[in-house]
Formats: C-alpha cells, sequence, structure tokens
C-alpha cells in the first residue's frame, strides 16, 4: 500500500507530468520532421522505438498507481443518480488507446497487412492534445467539451437514424439505379450520397440529376429538399442551439457552486472570527480576574 501510494504520488507529481508533456511535445515534433527527411527512416524507427516504450512505461506506471489498478479504467461516475463522464477516464482511455495502437504497430512484421499499423503509430500525435490539462483555462474548456460529450453521441446516433431511413426509401424510389453523382444502387452508396447531400457538397446538382429522369417530379425533390432541411438546416441548428444551452447551464451552474465555496468561505471565516473574540475577551476576563487577585494580595500585605 505504501509503495502504491508512492507511485501514486509520483505519476501525479508536477516533475512528472512536465516531463511527459516534454516527451509528448518532443514526439509531436518528431513526427512532424519525419516527414522533411523521409530518408533517414532508421533514426525516425529509432526515435518511434524510444517514444513508444516511453509511452507504455508511464502508461504502466499509472496504471498501477490506482487503487486498484482497474480505476484507472473508469470512464463513468454516478451524481444524484445522473451518469457523468470523468475528465480522468476519459484521458486515461484516450491515453490508453493511443499508446496500445502505437505498442502494436511495432509488431506490425508480424500481421498480414500491417500498413495500417505502421500508419496508426502517427495517432500518437493526437497526445498532443493532452497538454489541455497544463492550462487552467484551456482544463475549463476541456470540461466543457467532455460534459457535452453525451449529446455529440446522441446527436450522431440521429443523424444515423435518418441516414438510414432516407437511403432506404431512395433505394426503393429509385429503384437501385445511379444517376451521376446520386447513386442509389446499394444501401452504402445510398448512404454516401446522402452523406454528400448532408455536407451541401453540390446537392442541388444530385436533385436535377435524378429528378429529370422522373420528369422533374415534384415528389422527387421533395425527397431531396426535405432531406437537407431536416439534417443540414433543423438538426444542425437545433444540435447547435442544444449545445449553446448546455454550455450556458454549465457556466451558471459553476458559477453557483463558486458562490456557494465563498459563501462557505465567508461563513467559516466568520465562525473563526468569532471565536477568535471570544477567546480574547475570556483571555481578557482572566487578566482582570487576575489583576484583582494581585491587588487584593497586596492589600493583604
Amino acid at each position: 500500500m505504501r509503495s502504491n501510494n508512492a507511485l501514486k504520488t509520483f505519476t501525479t507529481g508536477k516533475s512528472f507530468q512536465s516531463f511527459v508533456s516534454l516527451m509528448i511535445i518532443l514526439c509531436s515534433i518528431t513526427l512532424g520532421v519525419e516527414t522533411f527527411y523521409p530518408e533517414h527512416k532508421v533514426i525516425f524507427v529509432l526515435l518511434d522505438f524510444f517514444f513508444t516504450v516511453f509511452f507504455a512505461f508511464e502508461i504502466v506506471l499509472r496504471i498501477f498507481a490506482a487503487s486498484p489498478p482497474l480505476q484507472f479504467f473508469k470512464l463513468f461516475s454516478i451524481q444524484n443518480k445522473k451518469v457523468n463522464v470523468t475528465d480522468e477516464g476519459f484521458w486515461n482511455w484516450f491515453d490508453f488507446v493511443i499508446v496500445s495502437v502505437s505498442v502494436a504497430s511495432l509488431f506490425g512484421h508480424f500481421f498480414e497487412h500491417p500498413e495500417f499499423l505502421v500508419v496508426s503509430r502517427l495517432f500518437r500525435v493526437l497526445r498532443v492534445l493532452r497538454l489541455l490539462e497544463i492550462s487552467s483555462e484551456l482544463k475549463a474548456v476541456e470540461q466543457k467539451i467532455v460534459s457535452i460529450i453525451p449529446t455529440i453521441f446522441s446527436f450522431a446516433l440521429l443523424l444515423g437514424i435518418l441516414l438510414y431511413i432516407y437511403s432506404i426509401i431512395g433505394i426503393y424510389l429509385f429503384s437501385h439505379h445511379q444517376y451521376e453523382s446520386a447513386d442509389f444502387s446499394t444501401l452504402g452508396n445510398a448512404f454516401l450520397s446522402l452523406f454528400q447531400l448532408m455536407t451541401l457538397d453540390g446537392w442541388s446538382d444530385m436533385m436535377h440529376a435524378a429528378s429529370k429522369h422522373y420528369d422533374n417530379s415534384w415528389w422527387i425533390k421533395g425527397y431531396f429538399v426535405s432531406f437537407v432541411i431536416l439534417t443540414a438546416i433543423i438538426s444542425f441548428n437545433v444540435f447547435v442551439a442544444v449545445l449553446t444551452s448546455q454550455v450556458h447551464e454549465k457556466v451558471i451552474e459553476d458559477q453557483k457552486q463558486n458562490k456557494k465555496q465563498l459563501k462557505d468561505i465567508k461563513g467559516e471565516l466568520a465562525e473563526t472570527e468569532q471565536e477568535v473574540q471570544q477567546g480574547f475577551k475570556q483571555v481578557l476576563s482572566e487578566l482582570q480576574a487576575l489583576r484583582s487577585e494581585i491587588e487584593q494580595i497586596k492589600k493583604q500585605k
């Protein structure tokens, strides 16, 4: 237990975290410099091996510093019957996944298609986001971002459902045909076509390319227009409004909490001041009593 506490103190210490931040910066710079000197592959392979081993060692230390070690992977917490994503758990999983992929890339020669693992090590540059923990201002922004992750997933699920529904409708509506950029031959192609439509990238060209084969039917145009309205206009605006309101509520909640803490501190200070005054009065009364006793003793002499 003592060794565990000592390890936790070491990994959470400012010196260790500063050194890890420095290594993250150096690793990110190295990945950038590597793009300028592809001919010196051996040097960068050695540096890659060094950084990978270091970050793997760091993750192992942080895992064993947790009590118990599985606490390192705790992602959710329940407060007031509400499930919240913990900041520490989010970053722990973030680091663990990236480092695990980097370690796996070292053994790419054991796989039949190692190209993905070799490229995946470049995801280690994402660890530069870990530097958000250095600044208190950036950390406050990061906490607000983490708090709205469930909303982002919910919105992504809603968009996925809309894309799926409209893809199926489009396949049967266009009878598995492809009209230039509007491809409704398969479910996957329809999904990609609608995703492009959702980004408003040439959506009118797709609409006219499909509708001209149906005598410019308003039903066909209505299919495209309704999809654009539901996704690119309504859904995204609602999404921005919800995120804005959530961030605003988070700011108000933090302000209320800070005011409550300030009020508690003022109350404690008032109680302490009152206790000091009472103690001072008691000391004065005792001094007066002692003085009167001394005067009585003098009179008796």
